[in-house]
């Protein structure tokens, strides 16, 4: 599949519609990930996917290069989450923002140091350690230089440690 849509590609032929769904159910999992590091409820995250699917389909004509799919959907999937907390922090009065759950303690506490970090060094740490993007990839896709890459991998490995040190205490 992935020849035959590099084929269409090149040739300037439209991407057909089950080469498009094809990549899209592969990269669904990936993309939920992704869209869960950024936003905490879970109809946010279906629809920013669903937002990025339409958005990536009206745009298909833009893809120069088929093994550039996937970072291009997960590019377009973090503008769409950002423009979702946008939306949100005009909207939300702080007084009728509800509670979070509390975690249980069955693994969550990954979970709860995850959303405590802030959204720069979560993003990184979910593309990186959940989604097994290599750093090159990673400057790629956020469009930032290697080195804030490592260092914001760094700085999120050493306040995980430190949230998950005061857990297990």
């Amino acid at each position: 599949m992935k020849a035959r849509l590099n084929r269409l590609l090149e040739e300037g032929t439209p991407v057909t519609r089950e080469d498009f769904e094809g990549r899209v159910l592969a990269a669904r999992e990936k993309m939920y990930r992704v869209a869960r590091s950024y936003l905490p409820g879970e109809e946010d995250c279906l629809d920013a996917i669903s937002e990025s699917v339409l958005r990536a389909w009206q745009k298909r004509s833009t893809l120069r290069r088929e093994e550039y799919f996937d970072t291009w959907l997960m590019r377009i999937l973090m503008r769409e989450c950002v423009n979702i907390l946008r939306r949100q922090r005009r909207m939300t009065p702080v007084e009728n923002v509800p509670e979070q759950p509390a975690a249980s303690s069955d693994g969550c506490a990954v979970r709860e140091a995850l959303d405590a970090l802030p959204q720069k060094l979560r993003t990184v740490t979910v593309l990186y350690y959940m989604e097994g993007y290599s750093v090159s990839e990673l400057a790629q896709v956020l469009r930032l230089p290697k080195g804030t890459v490592t260092s914001r991998l760094h700085m999120a490995r050493e306040r995980l440690r430190e949230f998950l040190k005061e857990d297990m205490e």
